[in-house]
């Protein structure tokens, strides 16, 4: 008897792992290509918990009925929970009336991804689908007869979880504990911009964790980020200093607080499209073939649609899809005469051209930020908007940031933003000391502030050297 009671906690901690693996799957199949890494490892810890499941078994029978999952003597109520992947599963099993899975051992993992695949699609004839796959799924079996649960006004199925302080008390490893992982997950990406340890560079990190925590705090929202840091980590540094510098240049516009917000927030998910361009091609160090380029025009398209499918707001829609428009209507994907780019779009195409034009790629050298405005100021008027393009700017300052200078003393320094006080000189980073030699840790100071005893600049600019940034995320430091 003893031993009986010993297993029975054993046999539902393996049928919630399973649930929860398979949910998981689910979600991440619907957000993102077959073989991405996301999907890969989501899939492989599903095969994992099944197959421990099955051993010593001939199946595993999952049994769907009301909105609850029934394995041997076991329930799991699949509404009492705020796992997003949790309700997409019950959404799918709902949706095509699916009463039961049938897991026979030896299932593979290919099997499992190709149900998984089907159940995260927009079609709504999974028995056809499945027959159409042949003899792809030979150890699953799925049968119909959902009994149907409450519906709402709408008369489609109640999806709104249900909570109770009984329930939080009692479930383990539960939806907080998932946010907060992911939530984690973030932050790690982020914690980067701890060791910029500039007064803007804190700001720039504060408010991109604020937009994340109170706009982006959604599921989808981490996940995204998430696979796109795994993906290519050059992309998600990117998308993040393209954030800070169009929230920079959305309050230099006065657009207010709230606006401020939704930039940052659309200018971190403007590239989320390139989940589905392969990392061949955003690697390849030569020029991209034609069909190459006609794979990597699709990103905006590509990005709308997930983020659409996912029901994210319209402007962070408009800018994924917009960001490589020009202000004339010319770039893509094409405008149709009299469209109009949105806002948002404006200030992040700005936002977007600078970053990538003073950042270090496989198929091309960086350029310094002079080089970069210079280039960037024959599209004012027609690929920019003309007064957001000086409010980008006003945001660089007389000296851009990002440019390298040498001083009087011999030192040399990065331009990382413009005064807080009424100077026209930058602050700055001091990168090599008067010798020549690299300055460990992080100095920076003020080229406004004046020696106490001879009431004089401490240090002067001697030169504007013509060099590229160095590996530094221009981003962090402008003030937003």
């Amino acid at each position: 008897m003893q031993a009986v009671l010993e297993a029975l906690p054993h046999e539902f901690q393996q049928f919630r792992e399973v649930v929860e693996t398979l949910s998981k799957l689910v979600l991440q199949s619907r957000l993102f290509p077959a073989r991405h890494p996301s999907v890969e490892r989501a899939l492989g810890s599903a095969f994992i918990h099944l197959d421990t499941a099955l051993q010593g078994k001939k199946s595993v029978r999952l049994i769907f009925i009301d909105g609850v999952m029934h394995w041997l003597n076991f329930e799991l109520d699949m509404t009492d929970t705020r796992d997003k992947a949790m309700h997409l599963f019950r959404e799918a099993l709902v949706k095509h009336s699916i009463g039961e899975r049938e897991f026979l051992n030896g299932v593979t993992k290919d099997e499992i991804a190709a149900l998984a695949g089907l159940l995260a699609g927009s079609g709504s004839n999974l028995a056809g689908n499945l027959a159409s796959l042949g003899g792809q799924i030979e150890k699953i079996c799925v049968r119909h007869g959902y009994r149907a649960e409450a519906t709402d006004e709408t008369g489609d199925p109640a999806i709104a979880p249900r909570e109770s302080a009984g329930n939080q008390a009692s479930r383990s490893g539960g939806a907080s504990g998932s946010r907060g992982a992911m939530g984690m997950a973030v932050q790690g990406v982020l914690d980067k911009l701890e060791k910029i340890q500039s007064k803007d560079g804190t700001k720039a990190r504060a408010k991109i964790i604020e937009v994340i925590e109170r706009e982006g705090g959604g599921t989808a929202t981490i996940l995204f980020l998430n696979s796109l840091k795994e993906y290519d980590d050059y992309t998600f540094t990117h998308s993040v200093n393209v954030a800070v510098i169009s929230a920079a240049i959305a309050k230099n516009l006065g657009l207010g607080e709230e606006f401020v917000d939704t930039v940052a927030h659309a200018a971190l998910l403007h590239d989320i499209g390139k989940l589905y361009v392969p990392r061949g091609i955003i690697h390849k160090a030569g020029k991209l073939t034609p069909s190459e380029w006609q794979v990597m025009k699709r990103h905006p398209v590509d990005g709308e649609r997930i983020l659409r499918e996912e029901r994210f707001d319209l402007v962070s829609r408009r800018v994924a899809y917009e960001h490589h428009m020009r202000h004339d209507l010319g770039g893509y994907p094409a405008a149709k005469e009299g469209f109009e780019v949105h806002k948002a779009s404006e200030i992040v195409r700005i936002a977007d051209s600078y970053d990538a034009l003073t950042t270090k790629r496989p198929y091309r050298k960086q350029i310094n930020p002079y080089q970069a405005i210079k280039l960037m100021e024959k599209g004012n008027g027609t690929e920019f908007r003309k007064d957001y393009f000086l409010a980008f700017m006003r945001v660089l300052g007389n000296i851009p940031i990002g440019s390298m200078l040498r001083l009087d003393t011999g030192e040399t320094a990065l331009v990382i933003g413009m005064s807080g006080g009424s100077g026209d000189l930058p602050r700055v980073r001091l990168l090599t000391d008067e010798s020549g030699r690299e300055v460990s840790g992080e100095i920076v100071f003020d080229l406004n502030e004046l020696d106490p005893a001879t009431n004089k600049p401490k240090r002067r600019i001697a030169s504007i050297l013509d060099q590229a940034v160095r590996d530094v995320d221009i981003g962090q430091y402008v003030m937003c």
